[in-house]
This record gives C-alpha cells, sequence and structure tokens, in this order.
C-alpha cells in the first residue's frame, strides 16, 4: 500500500504542477469567463429509463445481496484517503499565493485548503460514518417494507480495497450459494452495489458466470460505482487498485445479469454514468448549475466572498453527494439565498427493489 501512495502522490505532483503553470496564463477574468470554464457542469448524461415493469417474478419479492463500499475517512475513502492528498498539494502549494485564475482553474478540485485558504470560510463537512450494515438499514426504511417479503443477504467484508483480492472469491461463492439456493422457489435475486462494493460484485459477477453460465441476477444496482472514472484522480487509483488487485480490467454486463440500473451524481468524484449498464440515473441533473454565480461572487463580492466559498464547498460536496443516493442531500446556500433539497433513495433507487404497487398511497414508489 506504502508504494500505491508513493505512485499516486508522484503523478499527483505532476500533474498539480502543471496546472499552476496553466493557471499563470490566465490574465484576467470576467464573469462571462468564468460561465465558459464551467459549463461543463452542465453536460447532459444519459437518463433512467423505467421501462421494465417493476413486478415481482412469479409474484415473489426478490433476494437482495447488499454489498457496502469502502469505509469513509475525515473527508475521503480507505486507501484514497484525501487528507493525505491535501499534504501533497500544501507541500508544493506552500509558498504559493492564491490566485483568481487558481480558483476558477480548480487546480486541486479535491483540497478545501487550498482552494478555499481561510480555514474559517469552509463549511463543514457532515459526517457521514456508514455503518457496516446501512443498505440493510435503508432497504428497511423502503416505504411499504413490512407489508413485501423481500429476504435481505448482507455480504459483509473489511471495506478496505486492499482486501479486494481475497474478498472477491468469497463474493462469487455467496452469489452462486444464493442463486443455488432461491432457484426452486422462483424468487428473483438482485445484488445492490455500493461505490466499492460495485467493483467487488462486477469482478465476481464476471467470474461466477464464467464457471456457472447457468446462474441469473435478474437486477444488479449500482450506486456511486467508480467503475468508470470521471475524475483523474479517482481514475489513478482505480487503475492501480485494478492492477494490484486483479479486478476486471474491462467494464462490460456480466453475462448472468438480466438488468443493470446505475446511480450516479456528477458532483460525486467516485462516480459517472456506466456505458455498459442498461441505464443511468443522474441523482443531481435537476440541480441548477450554481458554480459559476458563486464563483463569481467569490472573485468580485467581497463582502459576500466568505459565504459564497461556503456555498461553493456544500454544493461540491464529494462526500455528501456519495452517500446522496441512500440519504438524499440538502444544503441551504446563504451567499444566493437558495435552498437545494435532493431526494433520490425514495423516488428513484428503491423502485429498483421491491414492487410498490402493494403500497399504491405513496406515490413516490411508481416506477
Amino acid at each position: 500500500m506504502k508504494t500505491l501512495k508513493t505512485a499516486l502522490f508522484a503523478v499527483l505532483a505532476v500533474l498539480t504542477l502543471n496546472a499552476a503553470v496553466q493557471a499563470r496564463e490566465l490574465n484576467s477574468l470576467s464573469a462571462a469567463d468564468v460561465r465558459e470554464m464551467t459549463a461543463d457542469l452542465q453536460a447532459p448524461a444519459p437518463k433512467l429509463a423505467f421501462a421494465d415493469a417493476i413486478i415481482p417474478k412469479n409474484g415473489l419479492d426478490p433476494v437482495v445481496i447488499t454489498v457496502p463500499g469502502l469505509k469513509f475517512g475525515e473527508i475521503g475513502w480507505g486507501s484514497l484517503e484525501i487528507r493525505n492528498i491535501l499534504r501533497v498539494f500544501e507541500f508544493f502549494f506552500r509558498n504559493k499565493d492564491i490566485t483568481e485564475a487558481d480558483i476558477v482553474n480548480g487546480i486541486v478540485g479535491f483540497s478545501p485548503r487550498y482552494f478555499f485558504p481561510d480555514p474559517d470560510a469552509v463549511a463543514p463537512v457532515r459526517d457521514v460514518r456508514l455503518e457496516d450494515n446501512y443498505l440493510e438499514q435503508k432497504l428497511k426504511e423502503i416505504p411499504g417494507y413490512e407489508n413485501h417479503d423481500v429476504i435481505v443477504i448482507p455480504f459483509a467484508w473489511s471495506r478496505d480495497p486492499g482486501d479486494s483480492k481475497s474478498v472477491i472469491p468469497q463474493l462469487q461463492a455467496r452469489i452462486t450459494e444464493v442463486c443455488d439456493a432461491y432457484r426452486a422457489s422462483g424468487r428473483p435475486v438482485y445484488i445492490l452495489a455500493h461505490s466499492w462494493g460495485s467493483m467487488l460484485a462486477h469482478t465476481a459477477l464476471h467470474r461466477a458466470a464464467a464457471v456457472r453460465p447457468d446462474l441469473r441476477i435478474e437486477k444488479l444496482i449500482t450506486a456511486g460505482s467508480p467503475l468508470v472514472p470521471a475524475n483523474i484522480v479517482v481514475k489513478m487509483f482505480v487503475n492501480l487498485e485494478t492492477r494490484k488487485e486483479g479486478l476486471e480490467k474491462t467494464v462490460r454486463k456480466p453475462a448472468i445479469v438480466g438488468v443493470w440500473r446505475n446511480f450516479w451524481a456528477v458532483r460525486d468524484a467516485y462516480s459517472n454514468a456506466i456505458p455498459a449498464a442498461d441505464s443511468n440515473y443522474m441523482a443531481d441533473e435537476a440541480v441548477e448549475n450554481v458554480e459559476p454565480t458563486l464563483i463569481d461572487i467569490i472573485l468580485h463580492k467581497k463582502p459576500l466572498r466568505k459565504e459564497a466559498r461556503k456555498d461553493l464547498f456544500k454544493i461540491r460536496d464529494i462526500k455528501a453527494w456519495h452517500s446522496a443516493y441512500f440519504f438524499d442531500y440538502q444544503a441551504s446556500l446563504k451567499s444566493i439565498e437558495k435552498e437545494i433539497s435532493v431526494e433520490v433513495f425514495r423516488p428513484a433507487l428503491a423502485p429498483q427493489v421491491m414492487d410498490c404497487n402493494k403500497t399504491p398511497a405513496v406515490n413516490m414508489c411508481k416506477p
């Protein structure tokens, strides 16, 4: 792991220094410049198609294998602790004055300390320390859960990416065991995987398909999956771990999976849309692109600068968005007097697990 971190830090240093050179080439910035440079935040994304009616197979509710993600750290997760990356940036930028160009250029989008040099200007991060059974607990909160007969089978593991190589065979065995155990019952088998849990599930399913092509997973549900990283830092980490832990290199739909539904958010640096999935749901698609406005305030409106910095960190809070698929997202942006509220779990993710038609009074359960 020490070698992995050293390599990661070295690459980050090169990328960071290169970005610094580019930043110095910007002589002046205007509001129009800000809007142009942040236009990518409005990029369209595939919508989730609910083409398949959510009807229990053979009239029976599913068996759901849950695979949790990594343990969160102070800001980041597992071996990709962001606080360690911050130390690298602090070293290379310890004698550097922060310029307006640096802010807009987003040299270190992962670093609140660099992006917001004033510690008091950074909004406190919501403490999201997910227990090992957080997926099972959220499933039980689905409206009308008590009226269903869903069988939840947790897959417990260390939640450390360095254990992936030893854990995947165990998950493969669990998938095979569950499919065989419930084959005669007619129950559909689902897999609900969050974050790094989707990395484990993807590889385990491909291995299971190679050995037992007769197995059947009716639905694979992934949330916050880093299988197709859009963020350069996450991409480097995933590539290194893929080689080290022997994970499946090509992201493709496992042959034994019926439907693959993927949930992601553009503000969740760990996730992305997955082309191999049957559909993708962008959790923050409906959220207004307020970042250009906040950056403009930071650059040109000194009285509101401190609040705008806090608000920008809130709306780009990786940790909050990475857990929003199950715990939703809320933020109060004081500098622009805007309330952001995004509900994901009940209206979008929950209907993928069970047939909510048994509880018709709950409109959010309609597919």
